[in-house]
């Protein structure tokens, strides 16, 4: 099957009326079909320009967004075309509109809904497109889409926390480095001439701090630069050895815990949101391992995955393999003994995201007063050792 792509086209309606936008279609001839199944006659079919059309993945708040207001037009009774319709009409985000746009032409020619975000050049998560498929076969497309929307909402109200929780240390470590290039700047040299026409030679951590300072000033304004070359070989290493990233990032204090539960969360919610919307589990468990971060989890899960079309209950198949936290491996069990899988998967998934949230919160308000102390020892450790080389002048001339 040939990869979509956007083409620009003007026609004409059924009624008459004159109507231009952007449809998604392997071809030009594609496009001119699902045109004529819509009724509307094409007069120029051409492809758009990648700078005039908002073409690109879609971000997690604009998933999040749309889904959340298709949802509530579907439960309010809303037929499917005229909600897409009405959300496009609203939409002032250039690059959801037109994705809501494509959409909304697709089901008007007779496609479903699915089907649409399959196809779609802006590369809507497999979620969202397996759990439509589901609403789908089942009829609960309105059910299913407020579970995700809600599961979506929670995630980026966590991740914005967490991202918030980090600004407080991340604003003292900046202070910190800044307090060290104004006291390599504009301190130490004041003192540096005095001790370099002594006779004496200053003691061991007078010339530790001045030698820190003349550091500072000659590189202080290449470590950012540093920093962001350092972030940047780590990400392609991660790319390139995303297992050893990924259990390197386990060994972290605390954080490393807390990433792995989240991880592990993000499983389980994702695969019990799937589960409720009627989607079997060899399918939901594939689509679910998407929503894992952690390369190691993901490549013991596919591990699992294999053992489950074996026939072996999931339960067991990720105990084999040690996955996932042993307490969610027991409640995934006690999920199939009772029947109601997707229910404690999501139960669990709150309880994670609970326990990961207060380990991250403990930590960075412990980080806070450790990294102040830092702070108070740098300004400190300089006047100490300014002040150790200031006495040794003294003891020098008397």
């Amino acid at each position: 099957m040939s990869e979509s792509r956007i083409w620009r086209y003007l026609g004409e309606t059924s009624s008459g009326d004159v109507e231009r936008g952007e449809i998604a279609a392997a071809s030009r001839d594609q496009a001119a079909s699902q045109l004529a199944a819509r009724g509307v006659i094409a007069v120029e079919i051409r492809p758009a320009d990648r700078k005039q059309t908002a073409l690109g993945p879609l971000s997690g708040d604009e998933v999040a967004s749309f889904t959340e207001d298709l949802a509530e037009l579907l439960t309010a009774g809303l037929p499917l075309q005229p909600a897409l319709a009405s959300l496009q009409e609203g939409e002032k985000r250039r690059r959801l509109k037109a994705f809501i746009e494509r959409l909304e032409g697709a089901v008007r020619s007779g496609r479903s809904l699915s089907d649409a975000l399959r196809g779609d050049p802006a590369s809507p998560p497999r979620l969202l497109v397996a759990l439509a498929a589901a609403g789908e076969e089942s009829g609960e497309l309105a059910a299913g889409l407020k579970n995700l929307a809600e599961r979506l909402k929670r995630a980026q109200t966590l991740s914005r926390e967490l991202i918030g929780q980090l600004v407080y240390p991340l604003a003292l470590v900046a202070l910190i480095f800044l307090t060290l290039v104004f006291l390599a700047f504009f301190v130490l040299p004041q003192f540096e001439g005095v001790f370099a026409d002594a006779a004496v030679q200053p003691p061991a951590e007078t010339r530790f701090v001045l030698g820190v300072g003349a550091f500072l000033r000659a590189y202080a304004v290449w470590i950012p630069a540093g920093l962001v070359a350092l972030v940047w070989l780590v990400q392609q290493g991660g790319a390139r050895f995303p297992r050893a990233l990924s259990l390197a990032k386990r060994g972290i204090p605390i954080l490393g815990s807390a990433l792995w539960r989240l991880d592990a969360a993000s499983f389980a919610r994702t695969l019990g949101v799937l589960l409720q919307a009627g989607l079997p589990l060899s399918r939901a468990e594939s689509v679910a391992r998407d929503a894992v971060g952690d390369a190691a989890m993901r490549d013991g899960l596919a591990a699992a995955a294999t053992r489950l079309r074996a026939g072996v209950p999931l339960s067991t198949a990720l105990d084999e393999h040690a996955t996932l936290p042993g307490d969610l491996v027991r409640q995934i069990r006690l999920g199939e003994e009772t029947g109601e899988l997707g229910q404690f998967l999501i139960r669990a998934a709150d309880r994670y995201e609970r326990s990961a949230q207060m380990r991250l919160t403990r930590a960075v308000e412990l980080l806070g007063p450790v990294l102040i102390v830092i702070l108070g020892a740098c300004v400190a450790g300089v006047i100490a050792a300014v002040m150790s080389g200031v006495l040794s002048l003294n003891d020098a001339v008397f």
